[in-house]
């Protein structure tokens, strides 16, 4: 089936920002998951921008793509809360992650999920992932 197909209500920043996604499970799950971002991220000058540099260049290095930090830490999409370092990075790469165990963050990152600031980054090529414990 046809991505496009699938998101004919979709703004055109998501349909964008969905062109990266991997794995083909949870489709509409991914969607709200980018939409949600997408809400946020247009509120930052340049970080829409900033992650579609991140995504369409994976080897390149690239800044942090914040977003504010929730009281307890996750974010709700859907029916479903987590760590947004996490929804995005299975997202973007790695469908298959199940916790944030699995990822740890680059030196690069200023805002990575565990220093605990206002921000957070959700820049998929900013962590990488490790054995879990």
């Amino acid at each position: 089936m046809n991505v496009t197909s699938l998101f004919s209500f979709t703004s055109p920043a998501v349909k964008r920002l969905l062109g990266w996604k991997q794995g083909d499970e949870e489709e509409k799950w991914a969607e709200k998951a980018v939409d949600a971002l997408v809400k946020k991220l247009k509120k930052k000058k340049g970080a829409m921008e900033e992650l579609e540099r991140a995504l369409s260049c994976p080897g390149q290095p690239s800044n942090c793509v914040t977003i504010p930090r929730s009281l307890d830490g996750r974010l709700q999409v859907s029916h479903r809360k987590g760590l947004p370092h996490v929804i995005y990075c299975r997202v973007w790469r790695w469908p298959d992650l199940q916790s944030h165990h699995e990822l740890k963050a680059l030196e690069c990152c200023e805002f990575p999920f565990g220093s605990k600031q206002k921000d957070v980054c959700i820049n998929p090529y900013h962590y990488k992932r490790v054995d879990s414990p």
